[in-house]
């Protein structure tokens, strides 16, 4: 792939900022559709804030994918250069950060902007980061940034480096860049070649899916799936102790099992297979570990085929099947084959760790349930690309936690189908040899 010193080509899901974004006259994306990348640190010990700007500016003046900015140009989209300047933290001062275990009212009124308000990318910084303070010795820390230069993966990346340099005093990176990285992709035909399999791949899963035919739901799912229902929170305790002797038995990661239950789950209440929507992240290889850039990739997972007859003999296939999926290279599988509305659409969020800060001090990822004051509404109804969006958290070992969004037409009660879901990874990690057709008579008795 050719560049020079003032442009790259543009990479991966931000494609679809430029082609749906607020755009300027001269081509640059002024404002992104996509939601923020962000999260909130709860910070325990001592802090010195005058330290904790030093590596903030360390870190992000290090971080070349934020001095680029998405423009269309004759040549196609183009990442353009800036001279690179780093982000400054902010600090605010409250009476109180926190009120009964939870973001106090003033806190999340300072947050919020932080969080949910667009930058304008001609002219404001790419992202923010803000340390608040309280009166009653509560420490905040909030990251946000522009999705055309983060993805929630690379946030992580981002703040255990600028949690490094607090420690350390300085900041070297180490591994070649994102400018490196893009140029180093595989020539266009070879990513030509790799997208066009997804053709083939998903010739026999035509849009729409097989009807779900959970209780209560309508006959024939809309053509434009809207998000109108929610629900937060844990799941029972014995899905945690599951997935870890289920693991143990099948070899397979506690995400494939999550992944893979999910899809069986779909599957015992429809009338044929159920491709999920997900999300791929780009970081697979360890050279490019230290590339913090938009390389999330949407996919589609498979049903295995032929599917085996007893579940742990089903989710290892569909893990097996999976795993060797053609790599996008940033492309999208829209441009060969249609990527949605799909029935499901899954993603397994990694552990957010505890940031060590130094003797005495880290920073740790607020809860849902503490920040719910910046939500003090229900979220609107919105357009979605599947039926159901499931976001699993596995962020203690012996919890998983979800948040999801659905269709009430299509999904009135995503009960049945979690419940489901539970069912299957019981039946991985206590009677994987159990028939798959036992347990679908189970669903459709309405108790898995």
């Amino acid at each position: 792939m050719s560049t020079d010193d003032t442009t790259l080509p543009a990479y991966g899901m931000p494609l679809r900022a430029l082609a749906n974004g607020e755009v300027d006259a001269d081509g640059h994306l002024r404002r992104n559709p996509a939601e923020l990348p962000w999260n909130l640190f709860r910070v325990q010990g001592p802090l010195d804030a005058g330290r904790l700007a030093t590596a903030v500016e360390q870190v992000t003046l290090a971080t070349d994918v934020l001095h680029l900015r998405l423009r269309s140009t004759p040549g196609g989209p183009r990442l353009v250069r800036r001279a690179p300047a780093a982000l400054k933290l902010e600090t605010v001062e409250v009476t109180a950060a926190v009120t009964d275990g939870r973001l106090s009212a003033e806190a999340a009124a300072v947050l919020a902007p932080v969080f949910f308000d667009k930058p304008d990318l001609r002219h404001d910084p790419v992202g923010r980061i803000l340390l608040v303070r309280g009166d009653d010795g509560e420490q905040l820390l909030a990251f946000a940034f522009d999705h055309s230069v983060l993805d929630g993966w690379a946030l992580g990346l981002l703040t255990r480096a600028v949690a490094t340099a607090y420690r350390s005093g300085g900041h070297s990176p180490r591994g070649r860049g994102f400018a490196d990285f893009v140029t180093g992709l595989p020539d266009e035909r070879t990513r030509e070649e790799s997208l066009a399999r997804w053709q083939d791949l998903l010739a026999p899963h035509p849009l729409p899916d097989p009807p779900l035919g959970l209780p209560g739901a309508a006959q024939e799912p809309p053509a434009s799936y809207v998000s109108d229902g929610h629900f937060d929170g844990p799941l029972p305790e014995r899905l945690a102790a599951d997935l870890t002797a289920a693991a143990a038995g099948t070899g397979l990661s506690r995400a494939e099992l999550l992944f893979a239950a999910t899809a069986l789950a779909a599957e015992l209440w429809a009338a044929g297979s159920q491709p999920l929507l997900s999300l791929r992240h780009g970081h697979t290889r360890p050279e490019d570990v230290l590339v913090i850039g938009p390389l999330v990739e949407p996919c589609v997972l498979l049903p295995p085929d032929p599917a085996p007859p007893t579940v742990g003999a089903w989710l290892a296939a569909h893990s097996r099947t999976n795993a060797a999926l053609p790599p996008t290279y940033g492309r999208s599988i829209r441009e060969v084959a249609p990527l949605a509305p799909r029935n499901i659409g899954v993603n397994v969020l990694p552990p957010a760790r505890p940031l060590p800060l130094g003797p005495g001090a880290r920073a740790t990822t607020a809860s849902r349930t503490f920040l719910a004051p910046l939500w003090p509404d229900q979220p609107p109804a919105e357009p979605s690309t599947a039926a159901i969006w499931l976001n699993y958290y596995m962020d203690r070992p012996d919890r998983v936690e979800v948040t999801l969004s659905h269709d009430t037409r299509v999904v009135p009660s995503p009960g049945p189908l979690l419940d489901t879901v539970l069912a299957v990874v019981a039946a991985a990690a206590h009677e994987p040899d159990l028939p798959v057709a036992d347990l679908r008579a189970r669903a459709g008795d309405g108790a898995p």
